[in-house]
């Protein structure tokens, strides 16, 4: 499955869609200048740059299409200006969806979108014929020391049934997820649970568990990062696997700031994803603070689409 990927960032979404889809990122469209020098580094895809510009009747087909598009109209931070905001871009996405029509759409956005700005978006996904499901998930229900609690929705078209995992091979099942990015331990907070959803509607102790089946089984599902003839060694440094397992926390400072390796334990990418691009710390801490945890948004996948950690019978 190919995936079309809107505002990137550090392609978090992207890893978890990735991984649970068995599914390749080949183009993407984000105007940061720090996010696209990652995206060269990492992804090694075309961008297609600012989606207000963009001819989608020019992009190649895919089957998904992600988007974690800007949160500053719909959050506390950004004055929750809603669909006056000019950083609303949710017009756009939707034209791109109208013209692309995705088998998967997968969005991601801040929990205040749920009161402020979500009702278009359903409305526009109901008017090019997509049903749609969501769900809050936190960080911390999958073992992230803090709560970003995140709006992740999932659709699909009408005369479609909900979509369903790819199945593969082990050998063919790819990820960039690094599986023990979190120390997960019995009293991680856990919850959320709402009568919709099969999958919460257990009780704590029973999705903690479950959250740590996941960050466990996120590599043991994969088989690391895929191999792209032009980036050879270099990306070897970020292959995710189980003997990956950092021997410390880092540093909560550094030179008495914030340190970004800090950051992005917390936002559980592989050591260096960011951190190690040649930017200011301060532009690495920007890129990191408008991320997602790609295992949140893994687990978010999993609740939508009602799958249980799945087995490699269930892989395969």
């Amino acid at each position: 499955m190919k995936i079309g990927s809107l505002c990137t960032g550090y392609g978090g979404l992207d890893m978890a869609v990735e991984a649970y889809f068995n599914a390749e990122t080949i183009w993407c469209a984000e105007i940061d200048k720090y996010a696209s020098q990652l995206i060269k580094e990492r992804f090694d895809i075309p961008n297609h740059g600012n989606i207000k510009s963009l001819n989608w009747s020019n992009l190649e087909n895919i089957d998904i299409l992600t988007a974690g598009y800007p949160c500053q109209p719909f959050s506390s931070a950004g004055h929750r200006k809603g669909v006056e905001d000019e950083r609303h871009i949710w017009p756009f996405i939707l034209e791109g969806i109208s013209i692309l029509r995705p088998s998967i759409v997968i969005l991601e956005n801040v929990r205040g979108h749920l009161s402020l700005g979500f009702k278009e978006v359903l409305e526009g996904l109901a008017s090019n014929g997509y049903d749609a499901r969501w769900q809050i998930v936190r960080a911390s229900d999958v073992g992230a020391p803090h709560q970003r609690a995140r709006l992740f929705i999932i659709a699909y078209p009408s005369n479609n049934r909900q979509p369903q995992r790819v199945c593969s091979r082990p050998e063919k099942r790819y990820s960039r997820l690094e599986s023990n990015a979190f120390i997960t331990n019995s009293d991680c907070e856990c919850g959320g649970s709402t009568a919709s959803n099969k999958a919460l509607a257990d009780s704590n102790t029973d999705a903690c568990s479950q959250s740590q089946r996941i960050v466990r089984g996120l590599s043991e599902q994969s088989a690391g990062l895929r191999d792209r003839q032009n980036k050879g060694q270099a990306r070897k440094k970020y292959r995710s696997s189980l003997e990956m397992v950092r021997e410390a926390i880092p540093d909560i400072l550094a030179n008495d700031r914030l340190n970004p390796q800090f950051v992005e334990y917390m936002m559980g990418l592989p050591k260096g994803w960011v951190t190690d691009l040649d930017i200011t710390d301060t532009n690495k801490l920007k890129m990191l603070g408008n991320g997602v945890v790609p295992q949140q948004a893994y687990y978010a996948l999993q609740l939508l689409l009602n799958f249980d950690t799945p087995s490699e019978q269930d892989l395969c």
